[in-house]
């Protein structure tokens, strides 16, 4: 059994005693987090509402890179990170991005944002979803919100392939009423997601690993 598969628990017992101040790699691997911020997947769930929810019922973080769960990842062989909320969230956004760096165009530093505070967004809307690290845009500069056809017709065959990739766990943004074609979110509650440690965020990010640790499999791999 890798590291990355390694649950959570058993890692945190084998570095037990390594001091206050360790630090473990999150479940897409990669860059380091501290050890506080590495939480058992859909913990948060349990714990009471002290902030509120953005649309897709995930709690908002008032920040990124502290200790409400959310932090700045790797998208790997991209050479940036975008801020996600750790765990199975992260492992199927960057899934998400990496694909489209690699088949649609190459992203670079910037081009790619996660989590927003959410103040300046529309909290009715599901860019919101951003202030909860559950949704990422993708040159966002370059779509009109409201309108379609930012992407030719290849491009878009390869967002239908990364949604069928995700089993409509992921919602893209050009399929809303009003549409936002830069925009991909988490399409499910956080209960359902990591329901009794089954549910099918867990299954799906659990399947994304394995393609990410298996050559031959994953972002950039041609059917």
């Amino acid at each position: 059994m890798t590291q990355q598969a390694m649950p959570r628990r058993a890692m945190l017992m084998r570095l037990a005693g390594i001091g206050a101040g360790a630090a473990l790699v999150s479940a897409s691997g990669g860059l380091l987090v501290p050890a506080a911020a590495a939480e058992n997947e859909g913990q948060r769930t349990q714990e009471p509402r002290k902030h509120p929810a953005t649309p897709n019922g995930w709690l908002v973080a008032d920040s990124a890179n502290t200790d409400q769960g959310v932090w700045s990842r790797p998208v790997s062989g991209a050479g940036f990170t975008v801020a996600t909320r750790l765990g199975m969230v992260e492992t199927v956004l960057v899934h998400v991005v990496r694909r489209w760096h690699y088949e649609i165009e190459t992203l670079r530093e910037g081009e790619v944002v996660g989590w927003r505070p959410l103040t300046g967004l529309d909290a009715g809307h599901p860019e919101a979803n951003q202030a909860s690290g559950t949704a990422v845009t993708i040159r966002p500069g370059s779509y009109v919100k409201g309108a379609r056809g930012g992407l030719t017709q290849p491009q878009r065959s390869v967002v239908r392939d990364i949604l069928d990739d995700c089993g409509g766990l992921v919602r893209w943004g050009g399929d809303d009423d009003v549409p936002y074609e830069a925009l991909f979110y988490i399409d499910i509650p956080p209960n359902a997601a990591a329901r009794s440690g089954g549910g099918a965020l867990v299954k799906l990010a659990d399947k994304v690993r394995g393609w990410n640790q298996t050559p031959g499999l994953g972002a950039g791999v041609k059917a």
